[in-house]
């Protein structure tokens, strides 16, 4: 059978094609010239693959057929989430980091001054000072009081101031560690005017609440860091559901921007407790295998498979509807000037998750390559070439 060039001019409303609006499209197809039998394959050329955003995907096997609708989004867990303030009360100098930047654990993430925290060293100083007399006092008078030389009284009293400055000189010791001073350091009189405010785990800042020269308190947080290495995911099942729904199970999400991507999990934890209001119960799943695109807080499209039972389904938006009838397109070759694609008509089933089942016996069909993006330009191109009756 002959091929020629036949050429269609049909007017495509794309921005990306404004600055190209009066360059036609031109589709080769075949030459059904004297046949009454409909065509069913369009050709194209590169230049035309790119300007029809042609894309192509598989047919997937996968259980479409009872399944639990439960909406939700991917988290880290709590211990994979920190809150980032400082210990005292400290005016913010210096900023190393903004969002999205990794962060090891213990990682200078900003520089702030602190009057209090001055203050602190120079009590610990002093506190120290003192701690070594009162230590000298304790011990005399607690020979004295052996020898009854010394009152009980004032052997306790003794006691009591010594403790009492030993503890308060672990208490400022710990939390000046805590705010990162070099303690050897201080001990050879040299006072940290810097407070050094440090990531207490590894990941990337997630989100910035302060600024150069803010005030800053200890109960306000000034950075979220996230870990990303863990990520799972939280659905909202209904409780007429959850019924259906066992530890274990198979679960299967999309996202929302990416519907051609399937993403499979397990059911991890089934919550105890019904929300009051929208009647739906907590289910914590485990991802399968974690992608670069998962964010923390991505809302995704997620269901729980009750059924195992397994049908072959393409995503529901290469699907060409004309009347009653429902087509898909598929790659048949690849030649010199191009690709050929030819249209076959299918039988659908159920849809969930953006996919819709293809009932067809044809097993051969299922091997084919699949267009799942711009089935409506090759439709197009089809039906002005009289590829279907009117």
């Amino acid at each position: 059978m002959k091929i020629r060039n036949l050429f269609l001019s049909f007017l495509i409303v794309s921005g990306q094609l404004a600055c190209n609006r009066d360059a036609p499209l031109a589709v080769e197809h075949e030459d059904h010239s004297g046949s009454s039998e409909p065509r069913t394959t369009v050709q194209l050329s590169k230049e035309q693959e790119v300007i029809t955003g042609i894309r192509r995907g598989i047919f997937i096997k996968q259980p479409l057929t009872d399944l639990v609708k439960a909406p939700g989004f991917i988290d880290s867990p709590p211990q994979h989430k920190a809150s980032i303030n400082s210990f005292t009360t400290v005016f913010v100098e210096k900023i190393h980091v903004i969002v999205g930047d990794p962060v090891a654990k213990g990682q200078v993430v900003i520089t702030a001054s602190s009057p209090e925290f001055v203050s602190m060293q120079q009590e610990y100083l002093e506190t120290r000072s003192n701690l070594a007399s009162l230590e000298s006092d304790f011990e005399r008078k607690k020979t004295l009081r052996q020898d009854n030389i010394s009152s009980q009284k004032e052997f306790e009293e003794a006691q009591a101031k010594y403790q009492v400055s030993r503890a308060k000189l672990s208490a400022l010791q710990n939390n000046l560690e805590l705010m990162g001073t070099n303690i050897a350091s201080l001990e050879q009189g040299s006072i940290q005017s810097k407070v050094l405010v440090k990531s207490p785990i590894s990941g990337k800042i997630s989100a910035l609440q302060t600024n150069v020269g803010q005030h800053s308190a200890p109960h306000e947080v000034m950075m979220e860091v996230i870990n990303s290495d863990h990520l799972h995911v939280e659905m909202r099942v209904l409780e007429q559901d959850i019924p259906k729904v066992k530890e274990g199970q198979p679960m299967i999400f999309t996202l929302p921007d990416y519907k051609e991507q399937l993403f499979r999990g397990y059911v991890y934890r089934i919550g105890s407790t019904i929300d009051p209001k929208a009647r739906f119960v907590q289910v914590h799943g485990h991802i399968d295998a974690e992608d670069d695109s998962f964010l923390p807080g991505m809302y995704i499209n997620s269901y729980i498979v009750v059924n195992q039972d397994s049908v072959w389904s393409v995503p529901s938006g290469s699907i060409v509807h004309e009347g009653s009838d429902t087509f898909l397109f598929v790659l048949q070759e690849t030649n010199e000037a191009g690709k050929v694609y030819q249209r076959k008509q299918v039988r659908t089933g159920i849809e969930a998750m953006g996919y819709t089942a293809i009932l067809n016996a044809d097993e051969a069909l299922f091997r084919d390559s699949v267009v799942v993006a711009g089935t409506y330009y090759l439709s197009n191109a089809l039906n002005e070439a009289g590829g279907h009756d009117n």
